[in-house]
């Protein structure tokens, strides 16, 4: 074999052996973007289909509300903190930089956020034939603490709080997290 043919097939070898790392480092960023995003996407049905039975335009059904609610809950906690653990900046994710200085903040959100979806769920358990009045929200229900209000521990304000309460908590927490750590997009 000649120089050059040596050269060549150095030079295709080193190539190939820095382009395999970066071919599957940006197919794992992909992969979690989309992940990220299905798991959103599933959150966000799984919130439209038990906001409609609180709103009464969709009927009733205790085992697609716990369904929904479990949904949500088994893509809280430690499986959205997975989602966004080391850089979460990634090429096609909206998800701010933000997220790293404040871990701590954006993990109580991801565990809040199932605090929420786990109440729901056993209230749709308890409540098996009908969404009854005990779930609902009554005239002077706190619906959030807004910016100003004290921080309470979700595990121990579910327990006195009815559903319906819950539910807001659970869509008020999403808010919070897109307004925190998600890139504002025109």
């Amino acid at each position: 074999m000649n120089f050059k043919a040596c050269a060549f097939l150095l030079a295709a070898i080193t190539l190939a052996g820095i382009a395999a790392p970066v071919t599957n480092h940006v197919l794992a960023n992909e992969n979690t973007v989309v992940a990220r995003q299905s798991d959103m996407k599933s959150m966000a049905e799984a919130a439209t289909l038990i906001d409609g039975m609180f709103k009464g335009t969709t009927s009733y059904d205790s085992e697609l509300f716990k369904a929904a609610a479990e949904s949500i809950y088994k893509r809280s906690g430690s499986a959205l903190v997975a989602h966004f653990e080391g850089n979460p900046v990634i090429f096609g994710s909206k998800a701010s930089s933000t997220i790293m200085s404040q871990r701590e903040k954006f993990d109580s959100l991801a565990n809040d956020l199932g605090v929420y979806a786990s109440s729901l769920s056993s209230a749709a358990q308890r409540h098996p034939d009908a969404l009854t009045q005990d779930m609902r929200m009554k005239a002077g229900d706190v619906i959030g603490l807004g910016p100003f209000g004290k921080k309470t521990d979700p595990a121990k304000a579910v327990l006195s709080m009815p559903a319906e309460h819950a539910f807001h908590m659970l869509l008020q927490t999403c808010t919070s997290c897109h307004a925190k750590y998600r890139l504002k997009t025109d």
